[in-house]
C-alpha cells in the first residue's frame, strides 16, 4: 500500500514523473536547503494554542480575529495532529494521511482545519499548495473511519493563520512581533478524490513523461 499526504498530492500535480520516482521507485528530489525557523514557531504556536485551550479562552494574539473558537477537546487535537488521521483506500491500495495543526468549531457544531503559516514578509496572494492542503484536510475529516464513528460534523471550509514580520515598518522596542492574518479557504475535497483517482492509475502504468516545466525533469534528462 502507497502512503500519501497533502505534500505528495502537490507534487503529483506539480510533476507526475516526479511523484511517481519519488512514490513508486523511492527516487526523490534533491534536497533543498531547510530551514529549522519554520518549524520551531510551529511547535511554539501549538503549545501557545494548547495553553489557551485548556483555560477554554482564545488566544490574546488571535482576539477578534478568528471566526470561532478552538475545538476545546485535546484528546481529539491529538488525534488530529497524529499519523491516525488517514483514510484508507483498500480498492486502489493506497492510504491519505494528514496532521492537522490546530481545529476550529464553528457554532453549528462542525469542525475545520486551522493551520499556522510563518513568514518573514506580508503576504500577497495563498500559495496554491496552501489551498489543496486544506482541500485534504477536509477530505481527511470528512471521510477518517475513526471521526465518521464519532459523528463528527465538518463543512468545506479551513482557514489558514498567516503569521509574518513586516520588514518596513519594524517596531524598534518588538522587532520580532509577529502580526497574523487569518484567511478563510472554501475547500475543495472532491477535487482530493479526482486526484487520487488519477494517481492509482499512474502507479500502475509506465513512468510517465518527463514535464516541460519541471526543472528536475529537465536535469534529468541531461543523462550526465
Amino acid at each position: 500500500m502507497y502512503t500519501l499526504s497533502a505534500t505528495s498530492l502537490n507534487l503529483y500535480l506539480e510533476c507526475p514523473r516526479c511523484f511517481y520516482l519519488k512514490i513508486k521507485e523511492k527516487i526523490n528530489r534533491p534536497p533543498s536547503p531547510f530551514s529549522t525557523v519554520p518549524t520551531g514557531i510551529d511547535n511554539i504556536l501549538k503549545k501557545y494554542f494548547d495553553y489557551y485551550r485548556s483555560k477554554n479562552e482564545i488566544p490574546p494574539l488571535l482576539l477578534n480575529k478568528l471566526p470561532a473558537k478552538l475545538l476545546a477537546d485535546q484528546s481529539l487535537i491529538s488525534f488530529l495532529r497524529s499519523k491516525k488521521l488517514a483514510v484508507y483506500l483498500e480498492d486502489l491500495d493506497l492510504k491519505l494521511e494528514g496532521m492537522l495543526d490546530d481545529a476550529l468549531i464553528l457554532d453549528d457544531n462542525s469542525i475545520v482545519p486551522l493551520d499556522n503559516k510563518t513568514r518573514g514578509f506580508p503576504l500577497k496572494e495563498i500559495n496554491k499548495n496552501h489551498i489543496f492542503q486544506m482541500n485534504v484536510y477536509s477530505y481527511l475529516l470528512m471521510n477518517n473511519k475513526d471521526l465518521k464513528d464519532l459523528n463528527l460534523k465538518t463543512k468545506n471550509l479551513a482557514y489558514l493563520a498567516n503569521w509574518y514580520l513586516d520588514p518596513y515598518n519594524v517596531e524598534i522596542n518588538s522587532p520580532l512581533e509577529f502580526i497574523v492574518e487569518i484567511e478563510e479557504i472554501k475547500t475543495q475535497p472532491e477535487l482530493v478524490s479526482q486526484t487520487i483517482e488519477e494517481i492509482a492509475e499512474v502507479l500502475n502504468s509506465p513512468p510517465p513523461e518527463a514535464s516541460n516545466d519541471c526543472l528536475f525533469c529537465q536535469y534529468r534528462n541531461l543523462g550526465y
